[in-house]
């Protein structure tokens, strides 16, 4: 059988550079792209990709928020293997703070990576996907796109917007056999800090939250910090869970990434009504591509 080619976007670190490792180290059966936004970040996917780098394994910049940078990407992939089986719309990035020290620009910024990005990443591979009647598209989500959480007011509004565009396109796709399933982790023990420092927006308006936000944000955080800690996972994990998802041949609508987070997903949706609402959007599907 032929190697699955496999894009991922958002490789440089944690969760992307992990499972895209994992996939190019599976005994041949999986080609991987593993792309990201900034080149001089690819230090650490070549370390930890030994041998399979430029072999199972390439690495490519991809900016999803750059219409060019997305074509270019697919198109070259196209080409060279004439197939794309595997997505993993992995890029996003995310920011808690009061709502009003956001600027325009950040929250833009984080709507472009996490919202439209992923969406114009998954509309360029479709048609390919349709027209092979296979396909595999795992969006990496959040429990913050299940429950908002305070202070992350659009972060979660970005990974809620995922979840339905993710469950809307799910019965479409299954009628040309393409699967398409969302990922849902918590807290990632190795970047969760790292990201909350490096994704801070530099023009932040502070004077904009008035002192009590200031407060309760400030203890809220000093409270979170420490759970959130005890209950994160590894990078690992969650690429072990983002593979299940891959190689299954039913995979769920959402899938949790561990007790916890299954949990959250069986209170917020009562037992998989988003999956039973899938499958009759299916059903319909099916019954109106045949008038």
């Amino acid at each position: 059988m032929a190697p699955l080619v496999t894009l991922i976007t958002g490789c440089s670190t944690g969760i992307g550079l992990a499972t895209a490792v994992k996939l190019a180290k599976d005994a041949n059966k999986y080609i991987v792209y593993a792309t990201m936004r900034n080149l001089a970040k690819k230090g650490d996917l070549e370390q930890a990709a030994g041998s399979a780098l430029n072999d199972t394994l390439f690495i490519r910049q991809l900016d999803i928020t750059k219409e060019e940078s997305i074509v270019d990407a697919v198109k070259t992939i196209k080409e060279k293997h004439g197939k794309v089986d595997i997505l993993v719309n992995n890029a996003a990035f995310g920011w808690m703070r009061p709502l009003e020290e956001m600027t325009m620009a950040h929250m833009r910024n984080m709507s472009e990576t996490n919202i439209v990005g992923t969406y114009r990443m998954t509309q360029e591979v479709i048609p390919i996907m349709k027209q092979q009647r296979s396909g595999r598209i795992v969006n990496i989500s959040s429990i913050g796109g299940i429950n908002g959480f305070p202070f992350s007011d659009v972060y979660s509004a970005t990974k809620f917007a995922m979840e339905g565009f993710t469950e809307a396109l799910h019965p479409v796709l299954k009628c040309f056999n393409v699967k398409i399933s969302s990922v849902c982790p918590g807290p990632v023990l190795t970047s969760f800090q790292e990201n909350m420092i490096a994704n801070q927006d530099p023009e932040a308006k502070s004077s904009d939250a008035e002192v009590p936000t200031k407060k309760m944000f400030t203890g809220f955080m000093g409270a979170l910090m420490a759970p959130m800690m005890a209950a994160a996972q590894s990078s690992d994990e969650i690429a072990d869970v983002i593979i299940d998802c891959i190689k299954s041949e039913d995979p769920a609508l959402r899938c949790g990434t561990d007790e916890n987070t299954n949990k959250l997903l069986r209170d917020r949706f009562n037992g998989g009504i988003g999956d039973a609402a899938a499958q009759n959007w299916y059903m319909m599907m099916q019954t109106a591509s045949k008038h």
